[in-house]
């Protein structure tokens, strides 16, 4: 009963009376007597017999129970010639139902809705701060801008907590309503129906300190949400604690450049580092593609458009085929999360753009594996051709806890490229890539115990954390006993 559940929760959040649902058509909320269609593709025929079926099965005596946190809501249930079905709050009061002619009528005002996917669906919301947002959260968020924390979690089954570093910092007395959530995060219909039908949606808000990426998600006490600060000044690569010769990433003429590595491990940021680099110092079109849109850009040197899933393009994939007609230069894919989304990728580094990208990877050899093992069997030798040759570098980053309290700082580790690489690329050889880094120094590579050695010799890291992070102890070692 999910599917029926997270709709019926719809119905009480925005304090509607019923939950009208007719085959083939957009589901919609009946409040006041008037109709609202939610923005949402249409009831397939096969769900909503499905629902029918269950309403069958579960309802007594016509009447269905919602469980929710404030005890059972109780549903008057009324299906009519198996088109049509309408779920009543017991308590509502009465109104004009859409049922039969009524129904007509918003089929004829939604015939026009586009389908859509929910699941990409992600938007920018109204300052959150100048609407209905409880002030007490309000100040969460402010508080979270200003300590510059990492992510700030709220939850109606514990108190709300910083994340300042690796640890999380309780808040105590800040445990918050469900109905404060949504207030605070400002989703509108589309927004609402994603989070019911799926269960998460992501989305960006403004406020008076900053900007946040936000995801609000379903669990087993209620709602929560996580908010990230995005700063408003993009750092450049020395405030990140990155060597310079990262700069060189935006210098390529085409290709594929990948940021690697875990969630939370500031590839986004990066990224956001070389793109403001490139908009000072070449004058070229760089179009982003962004779920949802983080940092933005000054258009100084550089021509900027930024679109983002759920606002401007349906996919990554659909935006980077749209791409290809709108005359990049450069084109940021905010991660590279399928294998349409990869294909359409390798598709635009190979026909003269360069293409930035994130995918969740430990080291480049894995990020290889990935992109390879990502198309069928009878592909991936094909693809290994095509990669080898459009593919530029990899930088894999990890966050490390500093010798500063409440703080991280960056370990990376940088492939180039080279011919031998891209040999070993297009022979299914990436076993050899971890020792051509570490011999590679020549090239511009850089290796991890490399990078952890001169983060211990500058005293950010201990050699106990350094150790813990090492893919080769024993190079570790050797590094720091020659400094």
């Amino acid at each position: 009963m999910a599917g029926v559940d997270a709709l019926l929760n719809l119905v009480v959040a925005q304090g509607a009376e019923a939950l009208c649902l007719v085959a083939g058509e957009t589901p919609a909320l009946l409040k006041g007597g008037d109709r609202r269609d939610l923005s949402m593709p249409p009831l397939q025929e096969g769900l909503f017999r499905r629902f029918v079926s269950e309403m069958e099965e579960y309802a007594e005596e016509g009447v269905y129970r919602l469980d929710g946190k404030d005890g059972a809501l109780r549903f008057r249930v009324a299906i009519e010639a198996e088109r049509s079905m309408e779920l009543r709050l017991a308590d509502a009061p009465p109104s004009p139902s859409v049922l039969g002619a009524d129904a007509d009528a918003g089929a004829a005002a939604g015939s026009g809705t586009e389908a859509r996917d929910p699941a990409s669906s992600a938007a920018v919301a109204s300052p959150a701060a100048a609407g209905g947002a409880p002030p007490r959260l309000v100040e969460l968020v402010e508080r979270a801008l200003e300590v510059e924390a990492i992510d700030l979690f709220l939850s109606t089954a514990s108190d709300a907590r910083l994340r300042v570093g690796r640890d999380l910092e309780s808040l105590p007395g800040t445990r918050c309503a469900e109905q404060e959530i949504l207030a605070l995060t400002s989703l509108d219909d589309e927004q609402r129906a994603v989070l019911a039908s799926h269960g998460s949606v992501d989305l960006s808000l403004d406020f008076e300190s900053g900007r946040v990426r936000a995801n609000v998600f379903r669990h087993q006490h209620g709602l929560a949400a996580v908010l990230r600060p995005i700063r408003r000044r993009i750092r450049t690569l020395a405030e990140l604690g990155l060597p310079a010769d990262l700069h060189a990433l935006v210098e390529y003429r085409d290709g594929l450049v990948l940021m690697v590595g875990p969630t939370g491990s500031g590839k986004s940021s990066t990224l956001a580092a070389l793109i403001d680099h490139l908009d000072s110092t070449r004058a070229r079109h760089v179009v982003t593609i962004e779920d949802p849109i983080e940092f933005t850009y000054d258009n100084d040197r550089c021509l900027v458009h930024q679109r983002e899933l759920g606002r401007h393009v349906e996919s990554f994939a659909a935006g980077l085929r749209a791409s290809l007609r709108e005359g990049p230069d450069v084109i940021l894919v905010g991660e590279m999360r399928d294998l349409e989304t990869i294909a359409a990728a390798l598709t635009a580094a190979e026909t003269g753009h360069l293409v930035l990208s994130t995918l969740h990877a430990g080291n480049a050899s894995m990020a290889i594996d990935r992109i390879i093992d990502s198309f069928p069997p009878h592909q991936q030798s094909q693809v290994r051709w095509q990669l080898a040759g459009v593919l530029r570098a990899i930088v894999t980053q990890v966050l490390l806890p500093s010798r500063r309290p409440g703080r991280l700082v960056p370990a990376v580790e940088k492939l180039v490229v080279t011919h031998a690489v891209a040999a070993n690329v297009r022979d299914g050889r990436g076993h050899h890539i971890a020792s051509q880094i570490q011999t590679g120094r020549d090239e511009g590579m850089i290796s991890l115990e490399l990078s952890l050695a001169d983060l211990v010799r500058r005293g950010e890291i201990s050699r106990e954390t350094a150790a813990a992070a090492a893919r080769n102890p024993d190079l570790l070692r050797d590094l720091l006993l020659r400094a």
